[in-house]
């Protein structure tokens, strides 16, 4: 794909190439623009895209990067003395791993204190590659590698040749072998023996590595041979063999890269403890370690090799030593690590259902919660309580224990009349602020969480306040307020700032600061436009952080108390994942990502407004990657309001091309927010050659409470006429997007809207809804969360109200009117948006004679999270757009090809 950035297309090229009154122009002065390895490029395109009429061609594979030889010692005392059962040993044994490695010519292969050699490039004329020999006499080995690049699923057959034994790998995987000799061995040498291999050649770049071992029993010359071999079916398919690694993300780099979890600073701010996990195999299986960084140079002070399944990193309070959870089953442990004396060792072993862990602000207790469930009833029958029985949680309860430290004397602080969640704790650890949800289906918006708060020397537990659409608490401090994050109705009209008759989006998060002593109430976001989502309140007591979202941003402000103003703090990034406050020193430490830039580990000090990069995961695997550009695209909506968009482009982008184009959207209450990567991974649509463009209609936080109550009692209305507006305005805007290849996706709200879009417009081309509501009064009823969520989302409306909700907005009963080929996703397991509302769409569809595919993810939730079954689906939702917008329906039909599989 490379080859695209050029000044000459690859086909003015080869046009050029067969006009003989034009060959002057490329072999002349104009050529020196174009760089050696696209000589290379070109001429194995060329010889791809000029294939004949016949059933098969081969293709020999004429460049790669070699390192070698390496001289291999026998072992010693072996019983069995056969040469060449100790020769296929050799094979087998993995020296070195590099099969699955990005290799660029002059990267240097350190084989042991004396050896090291740097990767070479060499030719192989007509395919045939002859490998130097300096050990007659000892077994060597030899590696390999060159790159294929497909710009289309394609089936192809590789073919390999040497007398010799050898290994190939296609991306780390081991697909051919030739592990004996075998009856090949006379007294002149060894008869070279040829073996092939079909594969299902994905898009992208792929990994051709070749682990060749020479016999010292035999005087051939090392001699190897490659070819691929195409079938003329795929003789259209854009293949380019190539030694450069340069290369675009993929959906490994998604799904295999290390990945940062917990993250923590120790309370001086000298220390940042990271947790990290990385899938290790094909079954999903993770490797999890914890970083010790030194905030101040930046180095890696120590590391934590071979846990499982670590959560809820914290620092423990005044000293060098930090804690987590590790999790077996049911049970989990709490670990400490103290690094003055480099000693392990658990503070809660195998507890049975522990939830979660606080650290007393002095470090001598740490509360932790236990959750509680009932006997199993083995009748078959249940009787629903409430509308909340639904949930197979629904009758546990959570309890709250203390264990004193260092001690581990344990005592248990509630029982189990409420399911209490601790909130905070205040600065002398005397106090607790406590919580719990109860639920009353007759009140919009039919929960309510009651506070409540534990003297631990009394004893004794008082009732403060209940409230509605509250999410969170914490003290002040001086423990004489409380700040409280909710939606704007969380204390009646306080919060609200809409003009009469706007009813707010209560998921927009608010700030409040209430007095304990007096009982007022302040509002301190009303006129901020940016959604608060969790918060710190500084021990100066001076400041709080908030982290909010910033229409597609995440960001982090800081609240001064005295002045009342907020004040954006620069992070460097788009996206705040997470961030951790030192409690003795004005500093942080946060993950992060960018539309652009992976996610990584980032320190501040707040004094001197200095950030630097702690962490960075995918140095290495990035170390060959081209992420595309991305730029941000506005339009005006019918209110004349600007509508945001970011447009993400291919790598190697070129603006003379006619691209197809994704339009991605979610509608819901929340901003697409500029992160990397994610479950649904625009920059990997990008890479696979598609123009993206996201867009945030009206309904989102973050961009102030009017905008986000256009989200109430909406459902479609207002934003499917703004998607379709701007994806029009897009178009026009962007001549390089061909408009007849455009398609759209969305999941759950977002699959609402994508079905609710083909109802309205045939402008797309192909479309995937994933977890899509098709009619709302199903979800409503069967959701888990769906009466909840419709407290916000149709507030006071219901399917015996408001028919024109209820059945005019959902696409089922407009099923007839859609023409776009659909794909429909659902996880089997979803519980949030039952599966039945794909299903019941897929019917209707089908009935109608209408072009859908139904693909349901069994086990699998609302996400899609399993490691196997998110590639497959990953997969799916490209190989769907490549049927329709590329008119290549190959990947499509090799994941989902009936007949063969019957």
């Amino acid at each position: 794909m490379i080859y695209k950035n050029l000044l000459w297309t690859e086909i003015e090229i080869f046009s050029l190439i067969f006009d003989d009154k034009l060959y002057n122009l490329i072999t002349g002065a104009s050529m020196k623009i174009l760089h050696i390895t696209l000589t290379i490029l070109i001429s194995v395109t060329f010889q791809f895209n000029s294939l004949s009429q016949e059933k098969e061609h081969k293709i020999p594979i004429k460049e790669w990067l070699t390192v070698g030889p390496f001289k291999l010692s026998l072992p010693v005392l072996q019983k069995d003395t056969n040469m060449a059962n100790t020769l296929k040993e050799l094979l087998e044994f993995d020296q070195i791993n590099v099969f699955n490695e990005w290799i660029n010519q002059g990267d240097e292969l350190k084989w042991d204190k004396q050896t090291s050699k740097q990767w070479k490039a060499v030719n192989a004329p007509d395919g045939k590659l002859n490998l130097s020999i300096e050990s007659p006499t000892n077994p060597e080995v030899y590696f390999l590698t060159t790159y294929i690049e497909a710009e289309q699923f394609t089936k192809l057959k590789l073919e390999f040749s040497s007398c010799y034994l050898f290994s190939i790998y296609l991306n780390g995987d081991e697909i051919i072998s030739k592990k004996t000799a075998q009856n090949n061995v006379d007294t002149i040498g060894c008869k070279p023996e040829t073996l092939n291999k079909d594969i299902n050649l994905e898009t992208g770049k792929h990994i051709l590595l070749i682990k060749s071992l020479k016999n010292p029993d035999t005087d051939n010359g090392w001699d190897f041979t490659a070819s691929v071999i195409i079938d003329s079916a795929f003789s259209n398919a854009a293949l380019h063999l190539t030694t450069s690694p340069i290369h675009f993300t993929s959906i490994k780099n998604l799904l295999e890269d290390p990945k940062i979890g917990s993250i923590a600073i120790s309370s001086d701010g000298e220390l940042a403890a990271v947790g990290i996990s990385q899938i290790k195999d094909e079954s999903g299986n993770k490797d999890s370690w914890i970083d010790i960084y030194e905030t101040k140079t930046g180095n890696l002070f120590t590391s934590y090799k071979g846990l499982s399944n670590i959560s809820s990193l914290k620092w423990v309070p005044k000293i060098k030593a930090f804690t987590f959870l590790s999790s077996s089953k049911e049970k989990q442990s709490l670990w400490i690590v103290d690094l003055s004396t480099r000693k392990t060792e658990p503070i809660l072993e195998e507890v049975k259902d522990l939830s979660g862990y606080t650290w007393s602000p002095d470090g001598s207790y740490i509360i932790y919660s236990i959750t509680q469930k009932p006997e199993e009833d083995k009748t078959g029958l249940k009787k629903h309580k409430d509308l909340n029985d639904r949930w197979p949680w629904a009758r546990h309860a959570t309890d709250l224990y203390r264990i004193h430290f260092p001690s581990k004397v344990k005592s248990r602080l509630t029982g189990s009349q409420y399911s209490l969640q601790l909130q905070s704790i205040n600065s002398n650890g005397e106090k607790l602020l406590l919580s719990t949800t109860q639920y009353e289906p007759t009140e919009r918006p039919y929960s309510f969480t009651t506070f409540f708060i534990l003297d631990l020397n009394s004893m004794r537990c008082d009732s403060l306040t209940s409230l509605a659409w509250s999410s969170s608490a914490q003290f002040s401090p001086e423990g004489n307020k409380i700040l409280f994050l909710g939606g704007p109705s969380a204390f009646g009209a306080a919060g609200i700032n809409l003009p009469e008759g706007m009813i707010p989006n209560d998921y927009d998060g608010q700030a409040y600061i209430y007095d304990l002593i007096s009982g007022n109430v302040e509002a301190i976001s009303r006129e901020f436009n940016p959604g608060i989502t969790s918060a710190y309140w500084t021990k100066n007591g001076q400041s709080i952080y908030f982290s909010t979202r910033d229409k597609s941003f995440q960001n982090l402000y800081r609240y001064d108390l005295k002045t009342k103003k907020y004040f954006l703090v620069n992070l460097g990034i788009s996206v705040l994942d997470n961030i951790d406050f030192a409690d003795d020193k004005a500093a942080a430490i946060y993950k992060g990502s960018s539309a652009t830039e992976t996610e990584k580990l980032f320190y501040i000090d707040f004094n001197n407004k200095n950030s630097k990069l702690l962490f960075d995961p995918n140095t290495e695997s990035y170390r060959y990657i081209q992420v595309g550009r991305t730029e941000e695209w506005t339009f005006q909506n019918s209110r004349d309001e600007d509508i945001d968009g970011l447009v993400y482009y291919p790598p190697d982008f070129n603006q003379n091309r006619k691209y197809p184009c994704i339009v991605y959207f979610y509608g819901g209450t929340n901003p697409v927010e500029q992160s990397f990567e994610g479950r649904y991974p625009k920059n990997l649509w990008a890479a696979h050659d598609y123009i993206v463009y996201v867009l945030q209609p009206s309904g989102a936080v973050g961009y102030g409470q009017r905008f986000s109550a256009y989200h109430v009692n909406d459902w479609g209305k207002i934003t499917a006429d703004e998607i379709i507006k701007g994806t029009k305005e897009f178009l026009e805007a962007h001549p390089f997007v061909d408009p007849a290849r455009v398609g759209c996706i969305g999941a759950s709200y977002g699959g609402f809207m994508t079905l609710n879009i083909l109802t309205k417009t045939d402008m797309f081309a192909a479309a995937v809804s994933h977890a899509g509501i098709s009619s709302l009064a199903s979800y409503w009823g069967e959701g888990y969360w769906g009466y909840l969520y419709s407290a916000v989302a149709t507030a006071n409306s219901f399917p015996w109200n408001r028919k024109d909700i209820y059945v005019d907005h959902s696409p089922l009963y407009n099923a007839n009117k859609i023409t776009t080929p659909l794909l429909l996703l659902h996880g089997a397991s979803d519980t949030n948006v039952p599966s039945g509302e794909s299903l019941q769409m897929f019917t209707a569809l089908k009935l109608l004679g209408k072009e859908v595919e139904f693909v349901e993810v069994a086990g699998q939730d609302h996400h899609i999270l399993e490691y196997g079954k998110r590639k497959q689906w990953t997969k799916t939702i490209i190989a769907w757009f490549d049927k329709y917008l590329k008119i290549q329906p190959e990947w499509w039909n090799s994941l989902y090809d009936n007949k063969k599989k019957e």
